[in-house]
């Protein structure tokens, strides 16, 4: 029998154990779904894990990730920050997870096959985007538009700008003294007011 992990009462804060554990529960929701149908249901919860993984690498970095297209830029930005994981299959779960699983909860054009294989190739990479998720911070150099916008979005620091970078992968909780963007942080851990 599947122990099913236990959805801790709300709050402003979860620990990285939290989200693991609740990344599980929604594999183990997705299957129970699938028993009864419930397709719609069984994608959303598949994207649902993959989400929980994001929010972790968001929240070691002290990333904004509040918005469905925060989302978007924190899966894109890890897989260029780590591309030692920017493999096949993971690729094709994530994408998967989002267009035949996310949007599929309000689109319903997925077949419950479809989902089915959506929730097993979400549960196949859920060991790698843990690892992803929860890699140190590295060396990372802004190489495009799109990487800078992201980076804008989950930092709040708008004055970033392609060529900028940061020897703790822009993240606002590595690196002491600085708010992982080059700047000096004030007492606060937020950038230096000039």
């Amino acid at each position: 029998m599947t122990t099913i992990p236990p959805i801790r009462p709300h709050g402003d804060h979860q620990t990285p154990d939290e989200r693991r554990q609740l990344a599980r529960r929604f594999i183990i929701d997705a299957r129970q779904e699938l028993e009864t149908g419930n397709r719609l249901q069984a994608g959303e919860k598949a994207w649902g894990a993959v989400v929980q993984m994001f929010k972790i690498a968001a929240e070691r970095r002290g990333w904004n990730h509040n918005s469905h297209s925060l989302v978007e830029f924190m899966g894109r930005h890890l897989l260029v920050a780590y591309p030692e994981y920017d493999t096949g299959p993971l690729n094709r779960a994530l994408h998967d997870a989002f267009d035949r699983g996310h949007r599929n909860f309000y689109e319903n054009w997925s077949s419950l096959d479809e989902v089915e294989e959506v929730v097993e190739e979400v549960e196949e990479v859920l060991p790698d985007l843990d690892a992803m998720a929860s890699a140190e911070p590295r060396p990372f150099t802004i190489t495009s538009n799109t990487q800078r916008d992201a980076l804008r979005m989950l930092t709040g620091n708008y004055q970033l700008q392609v060529g900028d970078r940061s020897d703790a992968g822009f993240s606002l909780r590595h690196q002491p003294g600085r708010n992982g963007s080059g700047d000096r942080a004030d007492s606060d851990g937020g950038p230096e007011k000039p």
